[in-house]
């Protein structure tokens, strides 16, 4: 569990806001920062074009990185209307075949806009996920579910849609910075025996792992990243730990201070 990388959401305000940089150099970041393994996000794609997948894949082996995943944010696998619902799952089946293209191992997937209250709520995230986790399996890559809004954000529920779907072809991206309302501690349980990737924010230096953080929603997502990390080691998880986010305003110091931080947190567990 000593493999860093970077996520590329770390990258979003000059890729998506500032436009300062593309996509297409994100490879070559993650090499200067000295890791071997990087994320793309969806956001980022200006298009699906072979153009254009064959110039992002370049720019990987140029870099010498590998691709751990693709964070995939559009679609609603949860949306009560038949017809939107088949017309995501039919969209988000395309990403498989972009991961392919560009030789990511995973792409995630977000469980739906909403938390479900019902059993039939819930049993329309569960199918769509066992029709994702076919095409998973059909391509060789993987689909991972990431806390990261509506089901995912309970346990339980992830705990549940993952012994439902019961595929080896559908793991987790658990996200240290992302378990509300204090249910990190639950989170990580349920989420580390089945980890592909992780995603790692860092929000403070502090020595015991405390990482205090409040999201978008204001709700509250601090957690012990040291806790964390020991229930990732435990469960024997063997993947890379992408840093998503770091402290200050410049992407690849926030970056270097995380990952310098997170192996003091290793070497101390």
């Amino acid at each position: 569990m000593d493999t860093f990388g970077i996520a590329g959401w770390l990258y979003h305000q000059p890729i998506l806001h500032q436009k300062t940089m593309t996509q297409l150099e994100l490879p070559a970041a993650g090499k200067a920062l000295g890791v071997g393994v990087v994320e793309l996000c969806s956001a980022f794609f200006p298009s699906q074009s072979a153009a254009y997948l064959n110039d992002l894949r370049q720019a990987i082996k140029a870099a010498g990185v590998s691709v751990r995943n693709i964070a995939v944010d559009m679609g609603d696998i949860s949306a009560a209307d038949p017809d939107r619902r088949r017309t995501d799952l039919e969209a988000l089946k395309q990403w498989f075949h972009v991961a392919r293209a560009v030789g990511s191992e995973a792409i995630r997937v977000n469980s739906g806009g909403s938390e479900p209250t019902t059993a039939e709520e819930l049993g329309r995230i569960v199918e769509s996920y066992q029709e994702l986790a076919a095409e998973a399996e059909h391509t060789g890559v993987h689909l991972l579910i990431e806390n990261h809004g509506g089901a995912s954000f309970d346990p339980g529920q992830v705990q549940g849609l993952l012994d439902r779907i019961g595929s080896t072809w559908f793991r987790t991206c658990p996200d240290t910075g992302n378990f509300v309302g204090g249910t990190w501690r639950d989170g990580i349980r349920v989420m580390a025996p089945a980890a592909f990737t992780c995603h790692v924010k860092v929000t403070a230096y502090d020595g015991a792992g405390q990482q205090p953080r409040t999201g978008h929603d204001g709700r509250d997502r601090s957690a012990d990243l040291k806790e964390i990390l020991r229930t990732l080691k435990a469960a024997d998880y063997r993947g890379p730990l992408c840093i998503e986010a770091g402290i200050g305003t410049d992407e690849a110091e926030s970056a270097r201070g995380a990952i310098r931080y997170v192996r003091e947190l290793l070497e101390a567990i």
